[in-house]
């Protein structure tokens, strides 16, 4: 009787366990739900400062007739942003420069530009909620002299702050297509960059307890610019190509922080000698939140 009822017992879980390897098999089999599509859209609080810091690291080399010349460009800059509320259905962003340094070592020697004129100033910055930049011309008023470079204003560098968002839901694995164009004004001339980038929602993850989109870029950039120095006219005519991953934290419409790579190439035409300079190089940069 005892083993009758054992039998029974070690049926009924034998059955049991029979039952649960083949449920374990479907759940596996089973394709995992898709992700919901997501809306990114960038949300600044009213009176509530956010403060990144951005690095930069260029190196430059010239070909001049079978020699190499060499240049490291290295700088950075801490911003703090804090809405001041809204242009129609754009954020009006107060801008203070907390800190910045630039320095340029080449063959003929190092150029550090006196910033202190910089440091603490604020300018307003208008800024859409997909992510562009919609009036920098606050940040002209500030100028770096670089020496041979010339003098230059600072609305390039927030002429591309932030990456450009989609205007409609996307789900990981999904692309959408971001158009800038950042102008270099110095005494010398302009240069205009012209970028074509492709981003890709690449997945999630969570930075510092946010909960964050993963996005990563394929830039592209064209390059043209005429400048005039001691005298003589140059024309830029080069490429750019790079990547780039960056983060969004979805729930708060919060940048997070981004890295790019990327290379050059062209050539600087001078037109009196009807000759022409090589010109390659390589960026590496960052920009994150600073946790407070």
């Amino acid at each position: 009787m005892n083993g009758h009822r054992f039998f029974i017992r070690g049926g009924r879980t034998l059955l049991l366990l029979l039952t649960l390897l083949v449920l374990a098999g479907v759940a596996a089999d089973k394709p995992a739900a898709p992700q919901a599509a997501v809306s990114l859209t960038y949300k600044f609080t009213e009176g509530v400062a956010l403060t990144y810091k951005q690095t930069s690291l260029q190196t430059q080399d010239l070909d001049m007739m079978g020699q190499t010349m060499t240049t490291e460009i290295n700088s950075s800059m801490d911003i703090t942003l804090k809405s001041k509320g809204l242009k129609g259905e754009n954020y009006i962003l107060g801008v203070t420069i907390d800190g910045m340094t630039n320095s340029v070592n080449s063959p003929q020697g190092g150029i550090t530009p006196d910033l202190s004129g910089i440091i603490g100033k604020s300018f307003d910055l208008v800024f859409s909620p997909l992510g562009k930049e919609v009036d920098v011309s606050g940040a002209s008023v500030f100028t770096i002299d670089m020496g041979q470079s010339g003098r230059r204003d600072l609305s390039s560098n927030f002429q591309g702050l932030f990456p450009d968002l989609p205007d409609h839901p996307v789900k990981v694995g999904d692309k959408w297509p971001s158009e800038d164009t950042i102008i270099q004004k110095s005494d010398t001339g302009e240069i205009h960059i012209t970028f074509k980038n492709e981003h890709t929602l690449d997945g999630f993850e969570t930075i510092e307890g946010r909960e964050c989109a993963r996005i990563k870029a394929i830039l592209k950039a064209t390059m043209a610019g005429a400048l005039n120095q001691g005298g003589v006219s140059l024309a830029l005519d080069g490429k750019m190509d790079g990547t780039q991953t960056w983060y969004f934290a979805v729930k708060e419409g919060i940048f997070v922080k981004e890295e790019t790579k990327a290379s050059i190439g062209g050539l600087i035409n001078i037109e009196a000698m009807n000759t022409s300079i090589g010109i390659t190089g390589d960026q590496k940069s960052s920009t994150a939140l600073v946790k407070k």
